[in-house]
């Protein structure tokens, strides 16, 4: 059913581009013209961000795919979920995701779209789950894992999201 969506269009393109008239095609299109159709293709982008945000409620998108801002996105009882910031459609700076009591679940850091420096999770009640770096979106430096009661469980050495090794807990 979906398939249908996506070939209907594509269909009334390639009809109203077949019957168009010769002597139009190479007629510059008008700023009006062009207005409207960077709206249409906004309008279908945030359609399209809506649909995959129902499908999967933790994703994030930006409004549209040159969005450059601050992103917020909140729970239905209006705690923040996400905050954020978007640079020409992708992830830039620090990002935070809070759980819906509010408490900070995790803090990641991006450089254009990649996983890049400090990232630090928590669990619920308020304790750190893990913290290590990544460098251009892999894991790279030491990550420690942490058990409920904040205690070091396990401290790993990561290169290019490879293990090198596992190191002791002092």
């Amino acid at each position: 059913m979906r398939n249908v969506y996506l070939i209907l269009p594509l269909i009334f393109s390639l009809a109203f581009t077949c019957c168009k008239n010769n002597n139009t095609e190479h007629e510059e299109i008008s700023t009006e013209e062009k207005l409207v159709r960077d709206s249409i293709s906004k309008a279908e982008q945030r359609r399209k961000a809506d649909s995959l945000k129902k499908q999967n409620p933790l994703l994030i998108m930006p409004p549209d795919s040159t969005y450059t801002g601050d992103y917020i996105d909140k729970y239905p009882g209006g705690i923040i979920k996400f905050r954020g910031f978007f640079r020409v459609g992708k992830r830039h700076g620090q990002w935070m995701s809070f759980y819906p009591s509010g408490l900070l679940w995790s803090e990641m850091h991006y450089d254009k779209g990649l996983r890049h420096g400090p990232n630090i999770t928590y669990y619920e009640t308020g304790g750190k789950r893990y913290e290590g770096m990544y460098k251009n979106d892999s894991r790279d430096s030491i990550w420690i894992y942490y058990d409920s009661i904040g205690r070091p469980a396990e401290k790993v050495l990561f290169k290019n999201d490879q293990v090198i090794k596992k190191l002791p807990l002092k």
